[in-house]
């Protein structure tokens, strides 16, 4: 598949990051379910599941009833960062290729940016890891705004940032709510990684189980 022409009419390449450029949903999840246990509560697994590539806040309001106020949220919210500050740096591991593709954008003109559910320490944290930090113009976090993937909120932001319409960028998501929010954004959405070649990402303009799929 020889996707390079088509990338490089864009002039900017937009980013997720969990999931897309470094496995890490996995600490994110132990974090969940070890912080929730202090206060009693198991998730389902399949609303943990329903929430990947989601913000906390729309997680915790899924799965904490009436009852619990912001205050209460925002304290879990919290825990579940802390402790996700602990778990990933020994559990995240670089999505094979990504990272690759993402420098060779760079070298080639693309503007870089990444469109992320997570804190943005977690972002940086992860940068410096994938040794990309110098290659990433912008960095726009999910958890700074006032509702996150799926809606377009994200993505229109980072677009205004960049000063760039959405016919000029193209996004590279791995999840149905993160591909979902770039596509109502207008921009083109690269759905790479596994299951991303299910019908759910149809609406997709290119879908791969793998970057190694993609021609550099």
């Amino acid at each position: 598949m020889n996707n390079t022409q088509t990338f490089t009419t864009f002039k900017a390449a937009i980013f997720d990051l969990d999931g897309t450029l470094i496995h890490s949903e996995h600490a994110w999840e132990k974090a969940k379910i070890d912080v929730l246990a202090r206060y009693g509560i198991v998730p389902d697994q399949a609303v943990l599941n329903a929430y990947i590539g989601r913000g906390m806040k729309d997680f915790l309001n899924e799965l904490l009833d009436e009852s619990a106020t912001d205050a209460q949220k925002t304290e879990i919210s919290n825990q579940v960062g802390a402790l996700a500050d602990d778990l990933l740096p020994i559990m995240r591991e670089p999505v094979l290729g990504a990272s690759d593709l993402l420098k060779d954008l760079a070298g080639r003109g693309l503007r870089i940016a990444i469109c992320s559910s997570a804190p943005r320490r977690h972002i940086l944290s992860a940068m410096d890891a994938l040794t990309i930090s110098d290659h990433v113009e912008l960095i726009v976090s999910g958890a700074e705004l006032p509702i996150g993937k799926p809606d377009p909120l994200p993505y229109l932001t980072t677009l205004q940032a960049l000063n760039l319409q959405p016919h000029e960028a193209c996004a590279f998501e791995d999840s149905i709510p993160g591909a979902h929010s770039a596509h109502k954004a207008g921009l083109a959405v690269y759905a790479v990684g596994q299951g991303c070649s299910d019908r759910a990402f149809d609406f997709c303009d290119l879908q791969a189980e793998s970057y190694l799929e993609l021609s550099l």
